[in-house]
């Protein structure tokens, strides 16, 4: 990161241990060296400041999420083998095929065929998944998977660290504030599989650039430029994160605006230029935005109001905290979202660094700044409802993002990452701003703040599981039953396995149905089928209903895993009026040219 010019932009009324002060440009503190970590640090530039930092979020992401797994990438998860794990298996796996093959990455006729379905709603990470190609092409999707699930959070440390860097121009701080955002709750608690989530360092990386930028240490164009890549790359990872993060985005700058005293005229220029950023970025995107556009979901992805943060859940551990989880479980029962979707809790320790934050800085106006940016997420994440211990109380604002194109679709209980990035820089400028005397118990308060929040993921179903595969797949013996390119009815064990076993085989078959996730979009009046059949509960299909699947998704073989849940081999006996050929432990069914019975 390169030096910041000596002297320039400097508040005078910024005192230098004013913990509130958001611009210091001082590299290094004026008193004498210290010994250890700080002497190494100065005697140092910043590019390898910030190499070791990166170095120590990734040590620490292995240390905590991968270290029972790290040697077993290819076969094992670091997070959660569950359904969505399984679908960005097959995601990476199909951006290799398709570029290989000349496809469209973002609509797939190989899964739903024969009509397909737009994968631009799907959470496919076209972005991460194309880049990550070569390590897809030599090692396999789920090594791509581990690796970016490995990464994440060291990632989302790292430009965390260089937004509260640019910010204090103190390493100890700005490393403090990275390990606050990539070790957060929200962090850990998508863990769990989430790698399009936890995919979030643009964010900060965005905050950095903007930053640089107001400071006047990076050229126009450069800026341009730099900003519009972070923005597409943060589009092709993740259009709800984009979607949201231009929301906080704007509301950030209207902050600075009303906070930013004599740096008001470089903030409007700054704002007018991420504009153009937004228009070189949104070139990009188009060829996403209009496929995205052709099957817009008319209504709200997932509920909102059941899937934001209940009051407490800032202050209350969830279930799955490691210190004091199952002390109050009583109260966070009740909230209205799923315990792992939490992504709120901070502790009473990091809250405590907010309030001694504000009480020391109460006269500057950039601690209200930061204050403001912490508290605006917060109150968002509540939803449209406000919940007290699980009780719906008042409205919020929140109810009015429910009429914004793309932003209906974002979840109030991910709002909290914002709120963890301005915790980070709070932190960060709390601690630059502490004295010798007293800066041992601000680390230590930050450190102990850390543990509470951590996250314990072992009883997560399927966490560092083994991505099992059928021998049936990996040793090519679907060659002797399956033409290349014949269409297939999956049933697999559980909620996209099929996809796994598809991918496994490098495309070699297509599925007339597979899990895309909470929607389908496809624009074809083709039949569908669920339940016990797509690997989740439910109820067997009936004879009729599987025929019509079958003729009008023009399916040649079934396959099923034996023993068949309950109920499916009869059907498919019923259905197909055949036999299966049963081979290590898989069986493969021939549908005939014509059904005993009529679809109809």
């Amino acid at each position: 990161m390169p030096e910041q010019p000596e002297g320039s932009g400097s508040s005078a009324t910024d005192a230098p241990n004013d913990p509130s002060a958001v611009v210091v440009l001082d590299d290094v503190e004026d008193a004498p060296a210290r010994a250890g970590v700080v002497a190494w640090a100065r005697a140092r530039g910043p590019v390898a400041r910030g190499g070791a930092a990166f170095v120590l979020y990734l040590l620490t992401s292995i240390l905590v999420f991968a270290l029972p797994v790290i040697g077993h990438l290819h076969s094992r998860c670091v997070g959660a083998c569950v359904s969505d794990a399984k679908l960005y298996v097959w995601s990476f796996e199909w951006m290799r095929f398709a570029v290989a093959h000349g496809l469209d990455p973002l609509y797939s006729t190989y899964v739903w065929a024969p009509s397909g379905t737009n994968l631009a709603w799907v959470t496919t990470l076209p972005g991460p998944a194309f880049v990550m190609i070569p390590v897809t092409a030599l090692f396999g999707p789920l090594v791509t998977e581990n690796v970016l699930m490995i990464l994440a959070p060291a990632l989302a440390g790292w430009a965390t660290y260089l937004v509260c860097n640019q910010i204090t121009r103190r390493f100890l701080p700005s490393l403090a504030g990275g390990f606050v955002f990539g070790f957060s709750t929200y962090i850990s608690q998508h863990m769990r599989a989430h790698v399009n989530l936890l995919l979030i360092f643009f964010v900060p990386l965005a905050v950095y650039l903007v930053l640089r930028r107001v400071q006047g240490t990076l050229r126009v164009w450069t800026f341009v430029l730099l900003l519009a890549g972070v923005l597409f790359g943060q589009f092709a990872t993740s259009s709800e994160l984009f979607a949201t993060m231009t929301l906080f985005g704007g509301i950030a700058f209207f902050l600075a605006l009303a906070f930013g005293g004599s740096l008001r005229p470089r903030i409007f220029r700054t704002m007018l230029w991420t504009g153009l950023a937004y228009v070189v970025a949104g070139l990009a995107m188009l060829p996403i935005l209009l496929q995205a556009f052709q099957d817009v979901p008319p209504d709200e992805v997932r509920p909102t109001t059941k899937n934001a943060i209940d009051l407490l859940g800032y202050l209350v551990p969830s279930r799955s905290a490691r210190f004091g989880g199952a002390a109050w479980t009583s109260v966070s029962n009740g909230f209205p979202g799923l315990a792992q979707d939490n992504t709120a809790y901070m502790s009473f320790a990091l809250l405590a660094v907010v309030v001694l934050f504000a009480i020391w800085g109460w006269r500057s106006k950039s601690t209200w700044l930061l204050i403001s940016a912490l508290a605006i997420p917060m109150v968002l994440s509540f939803g449209p409802v406000l919940y007290v211990g699980g009780d719906p109380t008042i409205w919020m604002p929140q109810a009015l993002l429910g009429k914004v194109p793309l932003l209906q679709h974002a979840l109030p209980e991910r709002f909290p990452a914002y709120a963890w990035l301005a915790l980070a820089v709070i932190v960060a400028v709390w601690l630059a701003g502490l004295g010798r005397s007293v800066a041992i118990f601000g680390y230590a308060l930050v450190a102990f703040g850390l543990v509470l929040v951590s996250t314990d993921l072992s009883d997560a179903p399927g966490y560092h599981g083994e991505m099992s595969v059928p021998a049936f797949f990996t040793d090519g013996t679907y060659r002797d039953f399956i033409e290349p390119g014949e269409t297939v009815l999956a049933v697999p064990p559980a909620l996209g396995e099929d996809g796994v076993w598809q991918a496994e085989t490098g495309m070699a078959f297509r599925l007339a149905r597979a899990y895309t996730g909470p929607i389908h979009l496809s624009n074809d009046p083709l039949p569908e089928i669920g339940g016990v059949l797509a690997g989740g509960d439910g109820p067997v299909p009936t004879v009729g209903t599987l025929a019509r699947f079958l003729e009008a998704r023009d399916v040649t073989k079934v396959i099923t895993i034996m023993p068949a849940p309950k109920g499916v081999e009869d059907l498919l006996r019923s259905t197909l009026g055949t036999e299966p050929n049963v081979v290590d432990g898989v069986a493969v069914w021939d549908v005939p040219d014509v059904l005993p019975v009529t679809g109809a």
